[in-house]
């Protein structure tokens, strides 16, 4: 049987979508079928793989999946390095991170981009109670991110130097994106980095009174910025090179649906992620680029950013990090 498994791994149980859906999604697969197991973390882009497991895309391409959900990035590389997991999901710094430090993986999608001026699909979000009203008023306040070493603490970094100040200036607090919002309402922390479904909750949260103070992973976005990204260990891409390609066409085709009816996306939206019906209406899948193919150049951008806020000293090759793949 194919399986979509929510479970805890390496640290931790992620909330959200309901068992009972998720146990409702198990399609029945040939036992010739290649057996795929994904570790990831809820999160907007990782939408259209959620709705090509229900409707049967995978199955239907020889593919049995098992998703493996986990808390965040660093925890997904881990899962890779241990071998419970053939592929990962998250944004490209925790895979970059785990390549300089000994884990032979390597990005061959890329799922979501950003660029200015309005497609920017992650946040800085304050509390009303905290008083802060732009990037200038963290200073000094305790601010969180869902994982050391991960895409959030890259974008704190980024709009903090914009700001003139260091992640010195304030007080970082490591939360997973499921505990930010009660977090925020509590007063234990009083900003954070924010992700679709979680941002949409926090903005609608009328008691909470939140405050949008950035937008965007970099604080420049006039070129399309890489987001996130599949991954997996050098030696399982060689040994499953098409597993690889009918990933990539099978998540081609959920996200070409997705995107060519709303309807289906808001339904989506509400079953995978969450959302209120309402709050669906104002959902859009975080795509600029409407091929998923990565490059070294890519990558380069979010090394180079990497190297600008000292979170990796330099020089860094992008082409060190990506296994192009045809599709």
């Amino acid at each position: 049987m194919a399986k979509f498994i929510r479970r805890a791994v390496l640290g931790g149980v992620l909330s959200g979508v309901a068992i009972a859906t998720v146990l409702a999604s198990t399609i029945a697969a040939s036992a010739e079928d290649t057996k795929v197991r994904i570790a990831y973390f809820l999160a907007d882009s990782m939408l259209p793989a959620l709705y090509a497991q229900e409707k049967g895309y995978f199955a239907a391409a020889g593919i049995a999946p098992e998703f493996i959900a986990v808390q965040g990035g660093p925890a997904v590389v881990a899962a890779i390095a241990s071998g419970e997991a053939d592929i990962g999901y998250s944004s490209p710094v925790p895979p970059i991170n785990g390549r300089l430090n000994g884990v032979p993986i390597k990005m061959f999608l890329q799922l979501s981009q950003e660029v200015d001026p309005d497609k920017k699909y992650t946040w800085l979000v304050a509390s009303g109670a905290s008083g802060i009203k732009d990037m200038a008023g963290v200073k000094g306040k305790k601010i969180a991110f869902n994982a050391n070493g991960g895409l959030c603490e890259l974008m704190w970094c980024d709009h903090l130097a914009a700001t003139g100040l260091t992640i010195d200036d304030v007080r970082p607090v490591v939360l997973p994106f499921p505990e930010q919002e009660a977090a925020l309402e509590q007063g234990n922390i009083d900003a954070t980095c924010a992700i679709n479904p979680f941002y949409s909750s926090i903005s609608g949260n009328t008691a909470l009174a939140p405050v949008t103070i950035a937008a965007g992973t970099l604080h420049d976005l006039t070129q399309p910025l890489m987001n996130d990204a599949l991954f997996a260990s050098d030696d399982w891409l060689a040994a499953n090179g098409e597993a690889v390609v009918k990933v990539a066409q099978v998540m081609d085709k959920a996200r070409h649906e997705l995107l060519g009816n709303r309807a289906a996306l808001e339904g989506a939206a509400v079953q995978f992620m969450e959302l209120t019906p309402e709050a669906a209406k104002a959902f859009n899948l975080p795509i600029v680029k409407e091929s998923m193919a990565i490059t070294g150049a890519d990558v380069q951008r979010i090394l180079d950013a990497m190297i600008a806020t000292g979170m990796q000293p330099g020089p860094l090759n992008g082409a060190d990090f990506v296994a192009e793949v045809k599709y």
